[in-house]
């Protein structure tokens, strides 16, 4: 019984030492991964963005294109979206869902990593508390 606890007393000793420093190291790198996947997000955000207005502008192109075509005017830039924009539109709607599913995924990875972070800084303040008694 008297070894079992020893051990049992180094094991633990041990494990509070060595997760000590590589909380500290592992807490820089979670930080760093955080900062990236915050500035991904951003550029993503701006893609998402851009993507979906996109979308809208072909929208309006297209709305005018019809337009122009009931009145019986045509010209050849016209005539160029009129071919053009059936195969632009599904692209483009394509792009920005994709986009914002992208958008969506990283998000909620960049919460969790933060929650992980959190979780890092309270598990260490709980090791300094339990290795002042």
């Amino acid at each position: 019984m008297v070894k079992e606890s020893d051990i049992k007393g180094e094991l633990l000793k041990q494990m509070g030492r060595n997760s000590d420093e590589a909380a500290g190291a592992n807490t820089n790198s979670v930080r760093e991964v955080i900062a990236k996947e915050e500035a991904r997000i951003r550029r993503t955000k701006w893609e998402t963005v851009i993507a979906w207005v996109l979308v809208v502008v072909c929208f309006m192109i297209g709305a005018v294109v019809e337009r122009f075509r009931m009145d019986q005017h045509f010209n050849e830039a016209e005539l160029i979206w009129s071919y053009c924009l059936p195969m632009i539109l599904p692209a483009l709607l394509l792009i920005a869902i994709i986009f914002t599913v992208l958008l969506y995924t990283r998000s909620r990875t960049l919460t969790i990593r933060q929650i992980q972070a959190r979780l890092a800084d309270i598990e260490a303040i709980l090791k300094k508390m339990a290795g002042d008694r």
